[in-house]
C-alpha cells in the first residue's frame, strides 16, 4: 500500500512539473514562418521586427531579398535578377515592415516618396529625382549620400519611408537602377498602384 501510494504521488508530481513547465516552453517557442511558395523562412525577419530591433531587421530583409534571387553566394542583385524576386515574398516583407512600425517603414511606404519626387517606376529619370527622394527618407544629408548600414537611423523615429535599405552600400548608378526595377516589380505585384 505504501509503494502504491508513493507511485502514484510520483506520477502526481511528474504530472504537475510537465504542467508547470509546458506553459514556460510554449512561451520561447517561435512560431516558424515559411513561405509555401518559395520556402524563404521569415522567421527572424518576424521576430527582429517584433523587437523593433531595425538594424537586424533591415540586414535579414537583405538576406531574404539574396536569398529569394538566388543570388546569396555573390551578395549583390543587378536589377534583372530583381525581377525574380516574388510578388508573394516582396508583399510579406512589406507587410511585416508596415505592420511592426505602424506604418512608418515598407516599400509602399516608400513608393509615394519616390513617385512625388518625380521618379518613375521601371524607367530612370534623373539623377536629381532619386537625389530628392533620397533627401526624402533620409538616404541622403547635408546634400550628399550617408554610408549606408552604418548611417541609417535605427529608430523608429527615422524619417517615413527610410527602411527597408537593403543595400550594404550606395553607388549612384547601380543603387538609381535598382530601386527602380524594385519600384517596377511593387507595380507589378499590386503592392502599389501607380498611374501612368
Amino acid at each position: 500500500m505504501k509503494l502504491q501510494s508513493l507511485f502514484v504521488a510520483l506520477i502526481l508530481t511528474f504530472s504537475f512539473n510537465n504542467i508547470a513547465l509546458n506553459p514556460t516552453q510554449a512561451q520561447t517557442t517561435t512560431k516558424t514562418q515559411v513561405s509555401s511558395e518559395s520556402s524563404i523562412d521569415f522567421t527572424n525577419l518576424t521576430r527582429f521586427l517584433n523587437e523593433q530591433n531595425w538594424r537586424r531587421a533591415n540586414d535579414e530583409t537583405r538576406r531574404i531579398i539574396l536569398q529569394a534571387t538566388g543570388r546569396t553566394s555573390v551578395g549583390w542583385i543587378p536589377p534583372s535578377d530583381l525581377q525574380n524576386l516574388s510578388c508573394s515574398d516582396l508583399k510579406t516583407i512589406d507587410t511585416l515592415w508596415k505592420e511592426n512600425s505602424n506604418g512608418r517603414f515598407g516599400f509602399s511606404v516608400q513608393f509615394p516618396i519616390y513617385v512625388d519626387t518625380g521618379n518613375r517606376p521601371a524607367r530612370l529619370v534623373s539623377d536629381d529625382a532619386f537625389n530628392r527622394f533620397g533627401d526624402r527618407i533620409g538616404w541622403r544629408k547635408d546634400g550628399d549620400w550617408i554610408i549606408f548600414i552604418e548611417n541609417l537611423n535605427y529608430s523608429i523615429n527615422a524619417p517615413i519611408g527610410h527602411f527597408p535599405n537593403p543595400r550594404p552600400e550606395y553607388s549612384i548608378t547601380g543603387g538609381r537602377l535598382l530601386y527602380s526595377t524594385l519600384a517596377g516589380r511593387m507595380v507589378e505585384c499590386n503592392l502599389v498602384t501607380y498611374q501612368r
